[in-house]
């Protein structure tokens, strides 16, 4: 009777973790997506004369902070691109918190500078 409660036992736990685990990649991977989606957009931008290069932080760090910076140009729907952003930070932020994701506490800069080279901005990264 011990072994088939035992054996009960470890289904229940069993099932239980396998769920778990399935919830958590799928959180990820929307995570993974909107942070492709994101980058992207970011790369049809253009820069000219008419339009300007800017720099934001994305994704959100267990320590704080953000995992990088990518640079756009307003030559995009900054307001939807920017929202994106805040969400993407938020889901991840809430993600880390739920599962208790741990990282490197290594602080991202952003760019010291951002140039317009052949159309598209580029971002100057000193180490």
């Amino acid at each position: 009777m011990k072994l088939f409660f035992s054996f009960l036992a470890f289904l229940v736990i069993y099932c239980n973790d396998s769920d778990a685990i399935t919830k958590q990649e799928i959180e990820k991977e929307k995570i993974d997506n909107l942070k492709t989606e994101i980058k992207s957009i970011a790369d049809t931008s253009v820069c000219s004369e008419d339009f300007r290069c800017y720099s934001v932080g994305i994704g959100s760090k267990p320590c704080g902070g953000f995992w990088e910076y990518i640079v756009y140009s307003n030559s995009i729907d900054v307001v939807d691109f920017l929202a994106k952003i805040q969400e993407l930070n938020e889901m991840e932020k809430v993600y880390n918190e739920k599962y208790s994701i741990q990282s490197d506490c290594f602080i991202a800069m952003p760019p010291s500078s951002i140039d317009c080279v052949d159309g598209k901005c580029k971002g100057v990264f000193n180490n």
